[in-house]
């Protein structure tokens, strides 16, 4: 009795250990998320920056889905849009960075963008690179 008793346990476990090493459940969390991260939402400006005889500043604001922004000139030619991303999604990348993609028109915008506090982020794209400061 105690024999049978040993060989169903050694069944049992061996059993057990081959289904849980072949049927093992990936963890990972998706890589693309909809929307923006909740850490980068709100409004964000660059400083001033001396261009030609006047200066400009960049303001973006990041919402749940979208990415707007637009050029403010002080001393120059009036304000004009900058790219914009919709339908939004996001990657992280990892050290507080994330890969923002979104469609533009016809086309898809992407940028990086590094969370640096709740204050301070800095943006790239293939173009520029900025560091913003909530407003």
């Amino acid at each position: 009795m105690l024999n049978r008793v040993v060989k169903g346990t050694v069944s049992l476990v061996t059993g057990l250990t081959i289904l849980g090493g072949s049927g093992a459940i990936s963890a990972n969390a998706a890589s693309w998320h909809k929307g923006t991260p909740t850490s980068l939402q709100g409004k964000w400006r660059t400083n001033w920056q001396h261009v030609g005889h006047g200066k400009k500043r960049v303001l973006t604001k990041i919402t749940k889905k979208n990415v707007t922004s637009i050029e403010q000139a002080y001393h120059g030619p009036s304000d004009m849009t900058r790219p914009t991303a919709t339908s939004a999604k996001y990657k992280y990348l990892g050290h507080h960075t994330y890969q923002i993609t979104g469609k533009l028109l016809s086309t898809t915008y992407t940028f990086k963008a590094k969370w640096y506090s709740h204050n301070k982020i800095k943006i790239s794209d293939r173009y520029e690179t900025h560091y913003w400061y909530r407003y």
